[in-house]
């Protein structure tokens, strides 16, 4: 399997220079049937690294439990160092070992079960530097291949083995040059093999190219010397390459640079303004093709199979179901995400690319994994969500710790099964995957814990084992542990060639080089001594067997609600500073946001243009998403957006007047010549522009002192044909709350109306239409010795929700303003969920300075609060305080409300912001259950403002910063029980 990722969660290894055979400066991988190697270099610094499958015990590990049995295992050699690489390729009930001891290559038979048959047999001398080998089973008995590297000279040598692993002649000369090569490969055929390796060219376009070449070897029934073909080109100057041996000779994947050096994402809805700075560090991204290589070496045309230039260079090729199945990482939408094509041999597309999974925010792939012979004909997909990217989703039974990898079965018709497993992964790269009969078995990093170990806080981070059954279920699990590790807890330093053959799956398996060596099993390897400077190498098996230990993974599609179905990117640009959205006919959505703009802090806008902050709406619906509009780039960012939505307009008495569809009313506030006013657009069902007015007029600027602002504005259909917005100004001095009414036309029908009046500020007023009244909740600072004023513990008042009923016609007054909750803590970002007759209203509690939230019993981070209205606005009951888990500060909070009460709680464990999901029963005493929806790819720092369409609480939209740095509007959709 040969891999290539230039995704930030697939990494690569760097390469350095080592000084003995078959040996490398860091970790690699050892193939069941296919081993590689993670290649190394003294010279001019060549391309990554592909990512090696092994995994490496961390160094500092807690006390580990004990108890449960070791597995079963067999030492078969002594490495030079723990770093040392052998190779190992299963030919049918034997596998054969091929590793270097004392300046010689030398190879071992092993058993089905891993014991060795019989003495090391030596093979010949060992080069001093290998950056890259190959070791692979054919009819005949093996070929090995490898890249030497003496001085400023490379060359690629290749040897023909017996079943016995003798050589049936000296190695062969392939190629020599002065030139780099970096990396190589090994096909097996029914005459022999055929040879690729690559060569790396001069950056273009800031894109490393490489250059593919092979050689052709025969290996004769009748054993004796082998004699390559001189060396010949596959293909020339491409981004990244991935081949499979097939019964036609091998298939061989490309990612071929665009034409004219264009690497620029098709990206559907870029940002109206995109750093130019960008594209120096954007990854590779090219168009897939595929060719075809016969035994004989001859090579045929490529054809294209995904002609866009957006895929990443972590293509993969497997042959399943007599076709070949290509997988990658492809950015022609705003996120990335995993791509599938089938292609017929002969080059007929007859699956054409596609998303392999439902949007779920960016994606990466992790591997495909072919199947086995005797399997039931379904690859193995793996990939990784970034929005999921930690292990957390399966609670106790993936430990906590640790990114999240999501697997799936895939047939030769690129369609993924219904039944998906997630395997936790504590490292970075790639975790060991391999097909077991008709299941899959995997080697991954995880912490390590009993089943009846009550949840230790800090398990131990061990390899471990999984076996999955046909349909993904997990049939055994437990970490490696076996005896010749015993002086580690039985763990071993380095765990790597996951192969399984007929039911049994086993590993390698080697001990950090110093560890006590038990003599190797059925006679004395070559080379091995009493030293201790040595590495054991174990063949430990993996069997199906009752354990106490927890497994890192568990079926996904088991999962039960709520839970994310699917996520989607509207905009990548700026960032964002407010999302809003409201709910249109036959279950679309709109979507609104203003981005995050500070004054003289960019220059993006053109000479002589005012440009501050963009104000931008798209539809969204089960069908696909809508066309991005751009209201304005003149907005506010501290205005805010909001956005609701209208039925259609009724028809004259004539017939004449009516709209088919609903339309929306968007609410903001534009900045011109230093001043800021409120403006109200109406949209179509579309999101295109149908009118557009300013609301206010208040003079802004005052001699001597600071213009005065509008900002955090929120709008509501009135039920009667009009809109009713709200908004915070500082016209009169400090901020206070103000309302005006419109008709459908967007002419104002009431003057601005002031509806507080206190000393210090009001702050982020949400609207809501109840019957023939208007209710608004903001956050309000009451000054000291209010007679409902609450005070800080630096004697300072604090923000508290209020809430004013308004008549829906008049805007006047109705009573006077409530509050809903006094406490020492500042809340704020409240939200108004209409529900029954009443509401129920939510907002954030931040603790005191030297405090905590703990008047509510929550965190010390904050809390979240809620509080249920009746038909008059009255408070029923104490607020009910909903910590988030695990002690995290509470940022925001998203409400809606139908039958019950649905929710979600943006929460900061760390310096990552988690979405999770809640149902309230307005009424209840207990806090609600939380249940993660995702962990978002921006940082703490953020507020992800995240905001519900519609009643349901099916749609939810929010702010986040992609892995790059880009602020992006996403859209997810929620199931809920």
């Amino acid at each position: 399997m040969l891999v290539r990722s230039a995704h930030s969660r697939v990494r690569r290894g760097a390469r350095r220079t080592i000084g003995a055979a078959l040996r490398c400066g860091a970790p690699a991988l050892l193939g069941a049937s296919l081993a590689l190697l993670l290649g190394c270099s003294g010279a001019a610094q060549p391309p990554p690294a592909r990512p090696a499958r092994v995994v490496k015990t961390p160094p500092a590990q807690p006390k580990a439990p004990e108890g449960p049995p070791l597995l079963p295992a067999h030492v078969i050699a002594e490495l030079e160092d723990e770093e040392t690489t052998p190779y190992l390729a299963r030919r049918g009930d034997e596998a054969l070992l091929l590793y270097a001891a004392g300046g010689r290559l030398r190879t071992r038979v092993l058993g089905a079960d891993g014991a060795p048959r019989g003495d090391a047999a030596d093979v010949g001398p060992a080069a001093a530097e290998v950056p890259v080998a190959a070791l692979r089973a054919t009819p005949q008995g093996y070929i090995a291949a490898w890249i030497e590297q003496a001085g400023g000279s490379r060359a690629v040598r290749v040897i023909a083995l017996d079943p016995a692993g003798k050589p049936t002649g000296p190695a062969s000369l392939v190629a020599q040059t002065a030139e780099e090569i970096t990396w190589l490969e090994v096909l097996p055929n029914a005459a022999g093999a055929l040879v690729l390796w690559e060569m790396p060219r001069e950056a273009q376009d800031n894109a490393d190219r490489v250059d593919v070449v092979m050689s052709v070897v025969a290996q004769g029934k009748g054993g004796g010397a082998i004699k390559p073909t001189a060396p010949a080109s596959v293909a020339r100057g491409v981004l990244g390459w991935n081949a499979v041996a097939t019964e036609r000779g091998a298939a061989v994947a490309l990612v071929m640079p665009p034409a004219g050096g264009d690497r620029k994402p098709a990206r559907k809805a870029a940002a109206e303004d995109a750093d130019a700075g960008d594209a120096a560090v954007a990854p590779k991204l090219g168009s897939v093709a595929l060719l075809e290589i016969d035994p004989a070496g001859k090579v045929s045309g490529p054809v294209t199979v995904s002609p866009e230039p957006t895929a990443q260079i972590d293509l993969e090729i497997v042959a399943v179901g007599g076709r070949y199945l290509l997988t990658w990482t492809d950015e022609r939408d705003i996120d990335s995400a995993v791509y599938l094509a089938a292609v017929e041999p002969g080059g007929k597309v007859v699956v054409a690319p596609r998303q392999a999974t439902p949007p779920s925010g960016e994606q990466a792939l992790v591997s495909l994994v072919a199947p086995s012979a005797e399997g039931g004909g379904r690859a193995l997909l793996a990939w990784e969500d970034l929005l999921r990217a930690r292990g957390v989703d399966g609670g106790a039974e993936s430990g906590g710790q640790g990114r999240l990898i999501h697997l799936a079965a895939v047939g030769p018709d690129g369609a993924l099964s219904a039944e998906r497993a997630g395997l936790v992964f504590s490292a970075s790269g790639p975790p060991d995957l391999a097909a077991d009969g008709d299941g899959f078995a995997a080697v991954t990093l995880a912490p390590a814990a009993l089943k009846a170990g009550g949840g230790e806080a800090a398990p131990p981070v061990w390899p471990t084992f999984v076996r999955f059954g046909p349909d993904l279920s997990v049939r055994a699990a437990e970490p490696v542990r076996a005896a010749p590790f015993a002086a580690t807890d039985g763990v071993p330093y380095l765990v790597r060639g996951l192969s399984c053959h007929k039911g049994a799956c086993a590993t390698l398996a080697s001990a950090a080089a110093g560890a006590p060596a038990p003599q190797p099993q059925g006679g004395a390897a070559a080379g091995a001594g009493a030293a201790t400077g040595r590495a054991p190498l174990a063949v430990v098996s993996l069997p199906v067997r009752e354990s106490p230990w927890r497994a890192p993974a568990f079926r996904e599609d088991r999962d039960p609600p709520p839970r994310a179905t699917a996520v989607r990117a509207l905009v990548e640009g700026d960032s964002i500073a407010k999302v809003a959205a409201a709910e249109l006919d036959g279950g679309a959505a709109m979507a609104a946001w203003v981005t995050y703009f500070v004054e003289g802090a960019s220059n993006r806008a053109p000479r002589g243009q005012d440009l501050s902050a963009t104000v931008a709406v798209r539809a969204a619906a089960p069908g696909g998403l809508g066309k991005l509009s751009v209201v304005s780039q003149k907005a506010s960012s501290i205005g805010g957006v909001a956005i609701a939505a209208a039925p259609p307009a009724p028809a004259d008495a004539k017939g004449k007047g009516g709209a088919a569809q609903g339309e929306s009313v968007l609410a903001w506030v534009a900045r011109e010549r230093g001043e800021t006013q409120v403006y109200v657009t109406k949209l179509d069902a579309t999101g295109a522009k149908v009118a557009q007015k300013k609301l206010t007029t208040a003079p802004r600027k005052k001699q001597g002192g600071v213009a005065s602002e509008a900002s955090d504005v929120a709008i509501a259909y009135d039920g009667a044909g009009g809109f009713i917005v709200a908004w915070v100004d500082t016209r009169d001095g400090n901020a206070e709350v103000y309302a005006a009414r419109v008709d459908r036309a967007l002419n104002r029908t009431l003057p601005d109306r002031r509806i507080t009046n206190a000393p210090l500020d009001a702050a982020e007023v949400q609207i809501a239409v109840r019957g023939q009244e208007v209710w608004l909740v903001w956050s309000d600072a009451r000054p000291a010795g209010d007679a409902a004023g609450a005070v800080d513990q630096a004697g300072e008042a604090s923000g508290d929700i209020f809430l004013a009923r308004l008549d829906a016609k008049t805007l006047q007054r109705i009573g006077d303003e409530t509050r809903l909750h006094a406490s020492p803590e500042h809340s704020r970002s409240p939200v108004l969920a209409p529900y029954e007759g009443g509401a129920v209203v939510a907002w954030v509690d931040e603790a005191a300075a030297g405090g905590a939230a703990a008047s509510g019993g929550g965190a010390a981070g904050g809390l979240a609060r809620f509080v249920r209205l009746d038909g008059g606005g009255a408070v029923q009951g104490p607020p009910l305080a909903v910590a988030a888990p695990d002690g995290a500060p509470a940022s925001s909070v998203a409400l809606a409300c139908d039958k019950v009460c649905r929710g979600v709680l943006a929460s900061a464990p760390g310096d990552s912001v988690a979405l999770n999901a809640f149902t309230l029963a307005p009424g209840e005493a207990a806090a609600p259950a939380m249940k993660l929806l995702a962990w978002l790819t921006g940082s703490a720092s953020q507020d992800v403002s995240p905001a519900f369409a519609g009643r349901s609480g099916a749609s939810l939209f929010f702010a986040d910063d992609a892995v790059g740095g880009a602020g992006r509007v996403r859209w997810m959709t929620i199931a809920w029980p």
